[in-house]
C-alpha cells in the first residue's frame, strides 16, 4: 500500500497526548450530520442532551456530545473564539455545564489550519490560545479537522501537517485536564502515528450512505488493524442511521450492518443522524448492549478479514484520494478476539444477489494478532447477537445472506481449545484453500501484505442458521 509505504521516510516527534483516555473506543453524538452548520446552536444541543438522557443512551456508554463545525463566529481582540452569539446567547461554557448537568461530557470542534472546514474561524497558531479557552469552559472532547492547513492532501504526510497536530496536543497537556483529542484528517496515513498525536484519528473522507462506507472506511480499515488499540482507535468515521427524513442515511439493513463492522473493528461508536428523530429500528440497533460490549472489549483488538471471495485489492487504490468505485459483487467474514471468545460478522457484499456462506467456526483464530498466540478449536458454542438466541455447539456455521449490504453477527466460545500450536488435522487440510487475515508482515515502515486469496464455498443444500 503506497500511502504507508511511503512513510519509512518520514520523521516526527515521539511525545504522546498524556491523558490516559481512549482504552476503548470512544461513544457518544456528533451533530454534523444533523445539524451541520444552520441548525448547530444552544438551543438544539440542549435538545440533544434531554433526548440522550431520555433514550437511556448515557448508562451504555454513549457519554459525548460533540458539536461539530459552525459554532464559532469569530475571535476577539484578544484572540480568543466568540460563538456565534444568536445561536448560542449564553456562551459555550453555559452549554457545556448544561450537558454536565444530564451526565453527559462535552465535546467541541476546532481545525488544524487558517479556517474550519466551514469557513470559520481555525486554530493555526492559537493552539495555546483555544486550548486553555476549551479548558476554561469545561471541554472534555475536541475533534480537530484539517481543512486549509499545510499539505492536507499530499501523501505521504509532511512534517507540518503532523506538526500542526502535535502543536495543539502538546497545548491540550500543558493544561492538565483530561481531554479526549479525536483527529478528522481524512487519511489512513495518519495511523501509524496515531497515537503519538491523539486518541482516535479518522482513516478516510465523511460516511454518508453505504457506497461511501465501503470505500472510505471498510476497505481501508481492513490494513490498519495493527495501529489501533487501547489508547488511540482508527476511526471509520460516524454511524449513519435508516431514521426516514435524515439527510445522510443508509437502508435499516445497512445500518445495522455497519454497527456491527464498526464493533468488530474497534472503532468509535458517534451516533451522526436523527437524534430528535431516532426510528425504532436504529434505536434498537445503537441500543443492542451485546454488540456494544463486543466493541468496548477490553482487550482492545482491531478485528480482521478472516476470509472473503472479494477481488484481490491493490494496495494504492485504498488511498481514498484516488479511488472510489462500486461496492464489489462478493462476500467476507469480519472476526475479533475478545475475552472469552470471537465475534463474527459475515457480510454481503453483492447488491442484487443473496448469498449462501458457510463458515467453518475454526477459521476466527486467524483474527489473532499471530496464529501461535490463538489455540486451534474445532467447535463453538454459538450466539446470534442480533436475534439474542443461543445455536448450540457448531463446527460451522451456514446462513443465508440477503443482497446489498445485509449482515449476520455471532459470539463464538470455543469449546475445546488445543493447548499445542499444532493445527486441527481438518484445519492443515483446508489451509490452502482459505484466506488468512490481512497480517502484516513489517520491514521499517512497510506496508501490510496481502497474503492470499480463495473462494467462497457455497452449500448445495444449507442447514441454515
Amino acid at each position: 500500500m503506497r500511502l504507508l509505504a511511503s512513510l519509512s521516510g518520514v520523521f516526527f516527534s515521539v511525545h504522546g497526548l498524556d491523558n490516559g483516555l481512549g482504552n476503548t473506543p470512544q461513544m457518544g453524538y456528533n451533530t454534523w450530520n444533523d445539524f451541520e452548520c444552520e441548525g448547530v446552536s444552544e438551543e438544539n444541543i440542549t435538545k440533544v442532551a434531554d433526548k440522550m438522557v431520555d433514550l437511556g443512551l448515557p448508562a451504555l456508554g454513549y457519554e459525548y456530545l460533540v458539536i461539530d463545525d459552525c459554532w464559532a463566529h469569530r475571535r476577539g481582540e484578544d484572540g480568543i473564539l466568540v460563538p456565534y452569539e444568536k445561536a448560542f446567547p449564553h456562551g459555550m461554557k453555559n452549554v457545556a455545564d448544561y450537558v454536565h448537568d444530564k451526565g453527559l461530557k462535552f465535546g467541541i470542534y476546532t481545525d488544524r489550519g487558517r479556517w474550519t472546514c466551514a469557513g470559520r474561524p481555525g486554530g493555526s497558531g492559537y493552539e495555546v490560545t483555544d486550548a486553555q479557552t476549551f479548558v476554561s469552559w469545561g471541554v472534555d472532547y475536541v475533534k480537530t479537522d484539517s481543512c486549509f492547513g499545510p499539505d492536507s492532501l499530499e501523501d505521504p504526510p509532511s512534517p507540518e501537517a503532523i506538526g500542526q497536530y502535535e502543536l495543539f496536543r502538546d497545548a491540550l497537556n500543558k493544561t492538565g485536564r483530561k481531554v479526549f483529542l479525536a483527529l478528522s484528517g481524512w487519511h489512513n496515513w495518519y495511523s501509524p502515528y496515531g497515537k503519538s498525536l491523539a486518541n482516535s484519528w479518522r482513516i478516510g473522507y465523511d460516511v454518508r450512505d453505504w457506497r461511501s462506507a465501503w470505500n472510505y472506511a471498510i476497505r481501508v480499515n481492513a490494513f490498519l488493524s495493527e495501529y489501533g488499540g487501547p489508547g488511540g482507535w482508527n476511526d471509520p468515521d460516524m454511524l449513519v442511521g435508516s431514521s426516514p427524513g435524515a439527510a445522510v442515511k443508509m437502508t435499516p439493513q445497512q445500518s445495522r450492518t455497519q454497527f456491527s463492522l464498526w464493533s468488530v473493528m474497534a472503532a468509535p461508536l458517534l451516533l451522526g443522524s436523527s437524534m430528535l428523530s431516532m426510528s425504532s429500528h436504529d434505536l434498537e440497533t445503537y441500543t443492542n448492549a451485546e454488540v456494544i460490549a463486543v466493541d468496548q472489549d477490553p482487550l482492545g483488538i482491531q478485528g480482521q478479514i478472516v476470509w472473503e471471495n472479494c477481488p484481490l485489492r491493490k494496495r494504492a487504490d485504498v488511498h481514498q484520494n484516488q479511488y472510489y468505485d462500486e461496492i464489489p459483487y462478493c462476500q467476507q467474514a469480519w472476526a475479533k478476539p475478545v475475552r472469552d471468545g470471537f465475534a463474527l460478522v459475515l457480510l454481503n457484499l453483492d447488491r442484487f444477489q443473496p448469498a449462501k456462506v458457510d463458515f467453518k467456526v475454526y477459521d476466527v483464530c486467524w483474527s489473532s494478532p499471530s496464529s501461535k498466540s490463538c489455540d486451534f478449536f474445532e467447535d463453538a458454542s454459538v450466539r446470534d447477537l442480533w436475534s439474542k438466541q443461543e445455536l448450540g455447539v457448531r463446527k460451522s456455521i451456514q446462513v443465508t445472506l440477503d443482497p446489498d449490504g445485509a449482515s449476520r453477527m455471532f459470539k463464538l466460545v470455543p469449546l475445546k481449545w488445543k493447548a499445542s500450536e499444532t493445527e486441527p488435522a481438518a484445519m492443515a487440510a483446508t489451509k490452502s484453500q482459505r484466506r488468512p487475515a490481512l497480517r502484516p508482515q513489517r520491514m521499517g515502515m512497510g506496508p501490510p501484505l496481502i497474503l492470499e486469496t480463495d473462494t467462497v464455498h457455497f452449500l448445495q443444500e444449507p442447514t441454515e442458521l
